[in-house]
């Protein structure tokens, strides 16, 4: 009896000995692969930033002493009426940017709204049209890894690339579980080239039938149909728990940043701005940061990001500004933009990367009254720079 106790005992112990070998061997293994995985991620997100910035220029402090935005002369526009310009990029020497509107009633009435086109600038010519609202029909853009154009389309509800020479458009998605999108609005590229983007509702093209996308009610509301998505390198999309984390993003997702190191996502929309940690795609842990309507987002190589938005001012209400959070997402600055109606987007370009476009979108009507922006008539939609110290992301 003692005896086969004890190599109970022996054999139980040799058991729980081996077995607790082979699990620290198997938790070593994922750790180790979890690490390998993470150092893979942080070399290529290293190797993205180097195009745009040089070594070192995240310790770069942002000086915004005497730094104020001056509005571009003679910035052409599409369309009669209102008028948006958005999307900035810098590319080749020049700034790419959508300006949106809509087309005046045809013969039988008709008035098409929401048609788009890409425009050309070389700051100190004349802007050209690059791709016309037929072909174009965008609204963010952005670059990825190789420096190809990625758009977000209101066209066709897609998100499609753009060829630099050819300028052929190809979707790469274009519909989740089976509909098409509402309205992608805007984009950011992950260094292996995972697109994140937002899809709203609002600038659905009005040759659309509603009843054939996401859906999402009207302004003020959160119904399922906007949300943010995450496209893969290959093609694949999956909606990300954004909306579902913070159910208020739900109401026109707007801007949308990737930060500096790439593992938070800035996510802004009507309702204010957000932070979530990202890893391998997933979402959590949302921070609000800011409680005004969000418009556009970009980022410099200090890893500030820029926000479009809406702030009371001294002379008006809705005064518009562009607000500059550090790594740390503390308010460090504000630009205002003034005399436009609403401040859209954010793109550094110029021969040295620092310089900031911003833009913005004027319905020059309010009901049958001129709009007022401050005490004076705005302005048209337009574009404004300035330049900082610090370089930044050409979108």
């Amino acid at each position: 009896m003692s005896f086969h106790q004890g190599k109970s005992k022996k054999f139980t112990f040799i058991t729980v000995l081996s077995m607790s070998l082979f699990l620290a061997s198997c938790t070593n293994s994922v750790i180790a692969n979890s690490a390998s995985s993470a150092n893979t991620e942080a070399l290529a997100t290293a190797k993205l930033n180097e195009l745009y910035c040089p070594a070192g220029s995240e310790n770069e402090p942002l000086d915004l002493t005497d730094v104020k935005l001056t509005r571009v002369d003679n910035i052409p526009l599409m369309y009669q009426g209102a008028n948006n310009i958005e999307g900035p990029v810098w590319h080749d020497g020049a700034l790419y940017y959508t300006n949106m509107g809509s087309h005046q009633p045809d013969e039988k009435g008709v008035k098409l709204t929401n048609q788009t086109t890409i425009w050309r600038w070389v700051p100190g010519s004349k802007a050209e049209v690059w791709l016309e609202d037929t072909v174009a029909g965008t609204n963010g853009l952005a670059l990825n890894s190789k420096g190809e154009l990625i758009a977000t389309r209101q066209l066709d509800g897609s998100i499609s690339k753009i060829d630099w020479q050819t300028k052929q458009v190809t979707p790469i998605v274009s519909s989740y579980q089976n509909k098409r999108f509402n309205s992608p609005n805007d984009l950011t590229l992950a260094a292996d080239d995972t697109i994140y983007f937002t899809d709203p509702n609002w600038n659905i093209p009005s040759n659309v039938d509603l009843a054939t996308v996401q859906g999402g009610g009207n302004a003020g509301s959160i119904e399922e149909g906007q949300r943010v998505y995450r496209v893969t390198a290959d093609g694949k999309v999956n909606a990300t728990a954004v909306t579902e984390l913070v159910p208020a993003l739900a109401d026109k997702p707007n801007g949308i940043m990737l930060s500096l190191d790439q593992q938070k996502l800035v996510v802004g929309g009507l309702q204010g701005l957000w932070v979530f940690d990202l890893n391998k795609g997933e979402v959590s842990q949302p921070k609000q940061l800011l409680n005004t309507p969000i418009d556009g987002l970009g980022k410099d190589c200090s890893g500030n990001i820029y926000v479009t938005t809406t702030r009371e001012l001294a002379d008006r209400k809705d005064g518009q500004v562009v607000v500059i959070l550090d790594n740390n997402q503390k308010e460090v600055g504000t630009l205002n933009v003034d005399g436009i109606h609403i401040v859209t987007n954010i793109a550094f370009g110029g021969s040295d990367g620092k310089t900031l476009f911003v833009t913005g979108l004027t319905a020059p009507m309010d009901g049958n009254k001129l709009r007022i922006c401050g005490e004076e008539v705005c302005l048209q939609a337009g574009i404004y720079t300035t330049e900082l110290n610090v370089k930044g992301f050409p979108f």
